[in-house]
């Protein structure tokens, strides 16, 4: 059963409206691309000829335009780190944000066995997305309700 309308409605089965799906699965933060920590550096006789981060000149065009030189590759591990700390807190809480919606959705925050009829819909519909585990919800929820 494909459900695709998140509002609010006028069953007893929603109580609450839910953010666009696409709110839940779209970080602002951009994902952690470990390209944009490496820095270049061409260096000849203990002088740098130039610097630059990798995306900016690839190590064979610095090759050809500095065929002497000694170039070398630093990745700036600690920015790295925190961008992917920063992107995989922001991924989680989002997580929780639709877990938290959803449940809010259907009137079961309260309910003790809402987290198991959760990880029955995230276990059936998450490799197609959010709005598929939300359907896998939608058909379990009676399920637990009193």
């Amino acid at each position: 059963m494909m459900l695709w309308n998140v509002s609010n409605s006028t069953s007893n089965n929603t109580r609450t409206e839910m953010k666009p799906f696409d709110y839940y699965s779209k970080p602002q933060t951009l994902y952690p691309n470990k390209k944009d920590y490496i820095t270049s550096y061409v260096y000849d006789k203990g002088v740098v000829l130039w610097s630059g981060p990798t995306w900016e000149k690839s190590k064979a065009e610095l090759k050809e335009e500095y065929p002497n030189a000694v170039i070398q590759e630093v990745l700036d591990e600690g920015g790295y780190k925190a961008h992917q700390k920063q992107y995989g807190e922001e991924t989680h809480k989002l997580h929780e944000e639709f877990v938290n919606d959803l449940f809010e959705k259907f009137g079961v925050s309260d309910n003790p066995k809402r987290y198991k009829a959760f990880h029955l819909a995230w276990e059936k519909g998450h490799a197609n997305g959010l709005e598929e585990v939300y359907n896998e919800f939608y058909d379990l929820v009676e399920l637990i309700k009193d």
